[in-house]
C-alpha cells in the first residue's frame, strides 16, 4: 500500500540575500541567491540556491538541482518538521520573496 505523500511549504528566516545571474548552455536563466537560511533549531548556514527564472517572472527551485550544502541545510530543515525534502518543484513568487522550500511526510 502506497502512503500519500504530504507537501508543506515551510517559512525560511533569511538575511543578507543577494543574486548572482547566469546563463545556461542550453538556455536557462539562473538566479543564484546567495542567504543565510535559518532553520528552526536556530542554526544559520550560508549558502547558495539555484532558482531557474521562468518567463512570468516567478521562478522554479528543483531541490536535485541544488548545490550539496544547499541540499543539506534543506535535509535538516525539513527533518525538523519531521520530513524530508520534497521530490518535485517548488516555485518562489511575488515581491519581496527571498526563499521558500517544500518538504513532504507520510501521515
Amino acid at each position: 500500500m502506497l502512503l500519500p505523500l504530504l507537501l508543506a511549504v515551510v517559512p525560511v528566516t533569511t538575511t543578507g540575500a543577494y543574486d548572482e545571474v547566469r546563463l545556461t548552455d542550453d538556455g536557462r536563466t539562473l538566479v543564484l541567491r546567495t542567504i543565510d537560511w535559518e532553520t528552526d533549531d536556530g542554526q544559520r548556514t550560508r549558502v547558495t540556491v539555484h532558482w531557474q527564472l521562468l518567463d512570468d517572472g516567478s521562478m522554479l527551485y528543483e531541490y536535485v538541482r541544488q548545490p550539496p550544502a544547499t541540499q543539506a541545510v534543506h535535509r535538516r530543515a525539513c527533518a525538523l518538521q519531521g520530513g524530508s525534502p520534497s521530490g518535485g518543484v517548488s516555485f518562489l513568487a511575488g515581491s519581496g520573496t527571498t526563499h521558500g522550500f517544500g518538504c513532504s511526510s507520510a501521515p
